[in-house]
């Protein structure tokens, strides 16, 4: 069976929400060809985009529950051996799903899991036929999570526009293949080295100087944003440490001048590699005063969720159209309701900024490639972990990884990273090595092993923490 993030998957059925990794659908029957077919099509779909989550029991459009057609027994309906059987019926290439039921509002909704490491386009192997000859399925179809005209999306066959994208998801994912044998035969070697003789092999001239200070104005001035909008919502904030991301696309691309399909289409194109990404889409939420807002000429959104059922959140982003974007998270070790919790402003887990650091190159990347931006372009970050002094580096997120207790008395680290925008997802691994060293040097020098990224960051990409 193939692994899931049991926490990830209970974020999006509580915010569900559409992308190019997440589809939503209503009940449907695993055992009628007009359902079968929409879960044939969703996970080949899912499969050929890089993974992903079809949403069972919820409206498409107003994305909330719909009991329309639930089936007496949703788990006997919905066993994780019944999907299999149908997704390896109708694949060219058989993958292995999961399924997770997850209870919200005492109504139980399947989440069906789609594995990412796709490497070859999937087809359906065979016709999916119903009453009178309706073809329901064709075989020989490819189909894809795209982007509508309105930058809405959706499932449908692939057409010319989506084969360029897929073909490169396939590509990524065998290049992976190649950089693990690399990395498994020249451990050991000074990475300058490796990237040296890379450069010279490509023709590539090293990196050039970042944007520091352009950098530093949209970090500091996010930063300022977050504490008016806090300060105007009139809420208190129990005490925390923050993260903060800054974000400059530095490339030519269209012009976005329709505010709302540009917040479509970075909703759509966000892969959601766990349950609350960076830069989340919160135009569903319950929560009115969590959604968007239009604010010099950008949208920005704070977002305050205290639940100790659930999860807590705070977060502040911002999505400027000219390719400007900041977002602000509280440390998950202040204000998380887990009961492995340890005492807020007194740890940082070792792990979680490696993941935050990833996801945020990766999803950057993933934004360059929906604004479509001219060749040469760059995306410039800035890094900002603040709240840091006398925390004691730990692992408690996942107790079974062991990071020897070391502490800091500095309050602040900040770091910076160049990485091209043709990069494949693939291969940020030595950019999050970059951007993180900054943070775990100012506890005690501590030097976070190399390989431990490396496998985080894929195991943050196949959706398998």
């Amino acid at each position: 069976m193939a692994e899931v993030n049991r926490e990830q998957i209970e974020q999006l059925v509580r915010n569900p929400r559409e992308s190019l990794a997440t589809e939503i659908k209503t009940w449907i029957s695993p055992t009628e060809p007009a359902g079968q077919a929409k879960i044939i099509k969703g996970t080949i779909a899912l499969r050929n985009r890089g993974g992903g989550y079809l949403i069972i029991g919820f409206d498409d459009k107003t994305l909330q529950a719909d009991s329309t057609g639930m089936p007496a027994d949703v788990r006997a309906t919905f066993h994780v051996d019944v999907i299999q059987a149908l997704v390896s019926k109708f694949a060219s290439h058989p993958f292995e799903i999961a399924v997770e039921l997850v209870e919200r509002d005492g109504v139980v909704h399947p989440v069906i899991a789609v594995p990412a490491g796709v490497r070859t386009p999937v087809v359906t192997k065979a016709q999916l036929m119903g009453e009178g000859g309706k073809v329901w399925v064709e075989r020989d179809a490819a189909f894809v999570r795209t982007l509508n005209s309105n930058n809405t999306v959706s499932t449908a066959k692939a057409q010319a526009k989506d084969w360029d994208e897929v073909c490169e998801i396939c590509f990524n994912n065998r290049e992976a293949d190649i950089g693990r044998f690399f990395r498994r035969h020249l451990a050991g070697i000074d990475p300058s080295a490796l990237r040296g003789f890379s450069e010279a092999l490509s023709g590539n001239s090293p990196a050039q100087p970042t944007l520091p200070d352009r950098l530093k104005t949209l970090l500091d001035d996010g930063k300022a944003r977050y504490e008016e909008a806090v300060k105007e919502r009139e809420v208190k904030l129990p005490p925390h440490g923050s993260w903060e991301v800054a974000l400059i696309i530095d490339g030519e691309f269209a012009p976005q001048t329709d505010l709302k399909a540009f917040a479509n289409l970075l909703a759509g194109s966000n892969p959601q590699f766990t349950g609350w990404p960076v830069w989340p889409d919160s135009q569903g939420f319950a929560d009115q005063e969590s959604r968007p807002h239009v604010i010099n000429g950008g949208w920005e959104a704070l977002i305050i969720l205290m639940d100790p059922s659930f999860f807590n959140h705070i977060d502040f982003l911002r999505e400027d159209p000219k390719g400007l974007f900041y977002s602000y998270r509280a440390l998950e070790d202040d204000i998380s309701s887990s009961r492995n919790a340890p005492k807020p402003m007194a740890c940082l887990d070792g792990i979680l900024p490696v993941l935050h650091v990833a996801e945020a190159i990766a999803v950057g990347l993933a934004f360059v490639s929906a604004l479509k931006v001219a060749d040469g372009a760059k995306l410039e970050f800035m890094f900002r972990w603040s709240g840091l002094k006398n925390r004691t580096l730990t692992s408690w997120v996942n107790p079974g990884r062991y990071i020897s207790a070391r502490k800091t008395k500095q309050d602040v680290a900040m770091s910076t990273v160049t990485v091209p925008a043709e990069t494949p997802a693939s291969a940020i691994a030595d950019y999050v090595k970059t951007a993180v060293r900054p943070l775990y040097e100012i506890f005690d020098g501590f030097d976070f092993p190399g390989a431990v990224v490396d496998d985080l960051t894929q195991k943050l990409l196949e959706r398998r923490l």
